[in-house]
């Protein structure tokens, strides 16, 4: 989740991000970022601090008093140290100041989803398929999957869980962001588009349905690792 109403800034942030994998749900408000996490599993919140209802620092006390220890990267014009010190003692997990180059942030993104409790290694190898967490790109014995965008997304999900049932609303959430309007059987279409991929490049019966609930990564192929 994206917290920031500069609309420019808002933009160009989520453009970077999308162009990184993320899947990004931007509000604007201080309002807005607690009830949109209170219904979703965010992995990460980007967070402005000068917000129009109030100080980001707020809502990352309300979230550690609660018990929510979601991931907070914070974006902010303040850059003292005191500033800096103080976001870090209320919870913020980092601290980048603007004006930051876009290539940082996802870096620093990427980064605290690697760390202890976090949902992204750097690289998953999976018997003989391998999957790049940072570009998306795949490979199955040695040789490069033909995934686009979508099955890349997809793919990073069920990767981050296997062996476990990933629910509809799991990866419903990795592959689209709050204003999309997806179709009723989106998701089972984007399943069956990834399967056909896995399948022609020799890798069968690797998703599996878990009917009313969703889908489960079970396998790599011939040579998956015990």
């Amino acid at each position: 989740m994206l917290v920031e109403d500069h609309e420019r800034l808002g933009e160009s942030l989520c453009e970077a991000l999308k162009a990184a994998l993320f899947t990004v749900d931007w509000v604007r408000s201080l309002e807005d970022a607690a009830a949109f996490a209170s219904l979703n599993p965010y992995e990460l919140v980007l967070l402005d601090l000068g917000l129009p209802d109030g100080d980001g620092l707020e809502l990352i006390r309300t979230w550690r008093t609660g018990g929510l220890a979601i991931p907070v990267l914070v974006l902010t014009a303040r850059g003292e140290l005191n500033d800096r010190v103080r976001g870090l003692d209320e919870g913020a997990d980092d601290y980048l100041v603007k004006p930051f180059e876009l290539r940082e942030m996802i870096s620093r993104c990427r980064a605290l989803l690697r760390r202890p409790g976090g949902l992204a290694a750097a690289c998953v190898r999976l018997g003989a398929l391998e999957v790049d967490m940072t570009t998306g790109a795949a490979t199955f014995l040695g040789k490069p999957l033909a995934l686009n965008r979508r099955e890349q997304q997809l793919l990073l999900a069920l990767v981050r869980r296997p062996g476990q049932v990933c629910s509809r609303a799991y990866l419903e959430g990795a592959l689209y962001d709050h204003a999309a309007d997806p179709t009723l059987n989106a998701l089972e279409v984007s399943v069956s588009r990834l399967r056909g991929t896995l399948r022609a490049s020799g890798l069968h019966d690797a998703i599996r349905t878990v009917r009313g609930v969703g889908y489960v990564f079970q396998g790599a192929g011939p040579h998956v690792a015990p």
